[in-house]
């Protein structure tokens, strides 16, 4: 008995290239789209977890009567991170490249009346050392965070995929206070 070795036919060899290759071209967009979403799910997340310690610290120097009237030389290590004495220090996109609300108009005119009378009130600029401190470890990006108020700025991404601002605007209240009263917030919330 003779046994048939036909194999595989160009034509069979030729459907199964052009088979995978669709497969492939509508797998990598896909992918590619699902690692966009991710990245900037990574972003905002690290963004909440930065507001969400921030807020700790300030409920803990709350707790031990260190905020409003604490002078200069009482310091508190409960405010980590380096001291932005002037507005012009915080690295900000070219206002062209963000998506434009009132919010962020607000924060880009903020630099116009940055005037601190206590710790809390000043902007701090958190980079993952500081960060590591307050209880956020593998951070890879500096933020500029006010305790007080709960703002966040992603200073080193700046911008998400959508160019949209990395920011999160103040909270109106602060741990254990009717109101907060600031008007040192890149909102200047009224």
């Amino acid at each position: 008995m003779i046994k048939n070795n036909e194999g595989v036919t160009l034509i069979t060899l030729v459907v199964t290239v052009i088979v995978l290759s669709i497969l492939i071209g509508i797998g990598i967009p896909t992918a590619n789209t699902v690692l966009q979403d991710t990245k900037k799910d990574r972003l905002s997340i690290e963004l909440g977890l930065v507001r969400q310690a921030i807020m700790e610290q300030y409920g803990k120097a709350f707790a031990v009567g260190k905020t409003e009237k604490t002078a200069e030389e009482e310091r508190v290590s409960f405010w980590v991170g380096q001291k932005i004495t002037n507005f012009s220090e915080i690295k900000l996109p070219e206002q062209d490249k963000v998506s434009f609300h009132q919010e962020i108009e607000q924060f880009y005119q903020k630099n116009q009346n940055y005037n601190c009378t206590y710790q809390e009130d000043y902007y701090y600029r958190l980079d993952p050392e500081k960060l590591s401190q307050i209880g956020i470890k593998n951070a890879v990006h500096t933020y500029i965070v006010n305790y007080k108020t709960g703002e966040v700025y992603n200073e080193t991404k700046q911008l998400n995929g959508n160019s949209e601002l990395l920011y999160f605007p103040p909270i109106n209240k602060g741990a254990g206070e009717q109101n907060l009263g600031d008007t040192n917030s890149f909102n200047d919330w009224k």
